[in-house]
């Protein structure tokens, strides 16, 4: 009964407010304010049949519950219509690092563009943010332009020529990924059993030390190095040219000259001659003697 009452309350709030002579001299505003307010309910009703939809979508799980003390279940399903809000609730209360996997830019919470201004803005404020983005993304003028709105916000960045699937972590607290791993378009889950979020935290940072840098843009990098470092990653020559954004006869002329240049007939003597140069070896920072 009262949230019957509250219910009737609110459609009253929202209702338009029109003077009589409104309808007659400006039929145009009336239709108006009748539009807005139908917008509004018909917002509000969607919410709630999304959440109702989600509700039914865990009853159907029939996950058991123990006897004797109730604990939480290890996931929990969220409906696409649901995944949104929930994301935006953990970007605002997050105090340690986001990290957050894309497989697509094209679908997706992270899509909203609230969400990616809270997220903007909570870097601003010092918040930290990690992200694996796709190589073709970042070819994708659309979505380099959005993977650029985060790296100068802050957001700490890698590739990959082979995304594994969409998931975002939040702190140490809870995991947001796809129902069906690799699947953009599905479902989610929502994870909060601490051991199930430090796999996936243990997982980000894996696909992280292997995944690529952004390739460089305003920044002064060694091509030769550069060249160097993506054969020693194991990439496939196709992948090398989608990253340097060149041919694929480019990169085999580039390998070929390297290769003469450290005598080497093979890719894997030119991998080792490489390793006993030390090019690729980062330089020691030197030792002063401090004054006297």
């Amino acid at each position: 009964m009262e949230e019957q009452v509250q219910e009737q309350a609110q459609e009253q709030a929202e209702a338009p407010v029109v003077e009589p002579d409104l309808l007659v001299t400006d039929p145009l505003a009336t239709l108006q304010h009748v539009l807005e307010r139908e917008v509004r309910r018909a917002d509000r009703r969607r919410l709630e049949l999304a959440e109702i939809r989600n509700a039914l979508l865990r009853l159907g799980m029939g996950h058991e519950r123990p006897t004797g003390e109730e604990e939480p279940p290890v996931w929990e399903p969220l409906v696409a219509d649901v995944a949104p809000t929930m994301v935006q609730r953990l970007v605002e209360t997050t105090e340690g690092t986001i990290r957050h996997c894309v497989v697509s830019l094209d679908a997706g919470p992270g899509t909203d563009e609230e969400i990616r201004d809270n997220a903007v803005a909570r870097m601003g404020r010092g918040g930290s943010q990690r992200g694996i983005y796709p190589l073709n993304a970042w070819q994708d003028p659309d979505s380099r332009r959005l993977i650029e709105i985060f790296g100068h916000a802050g957001e700490v960045q890698r590739v990959t020529p082979e995304a594994t699937s969409d998931f975002a972590i939040f702190g140490e607290s809870a995991v947001m990924a796809v129902a069906t791993w690799g699947d953009a378009g599905s479902n989610y889950v929502l994870i909060r059993h601490p051991m199930l979020v430090r796999v996936f935290i243990e997982l980000f940072e894996r696909l992280f030390a292997l995944a690529l840098p952004v390739p460089a843009s305003g920044r002064e990098v060694d091509p030769d190095l550069e060249l160097l470092s993506l054969l020693g990653s194991g990439l496939k020559d196709e992948a090398i040219a989608r990253y340097l954004g060149c041919s694929l006869r480019t990169v085999r002329r580039r390998v070929a000259v390297l290769m003469d240049r450290f005598g080497a007939d093979t890719r894997f003597q030119l991998g080792m001659a490489v390793a006993e140069s030390g090019a690729l070896r980062p330089p020691r920072k030197a030792n002063r003697q401090p004054q006297r």
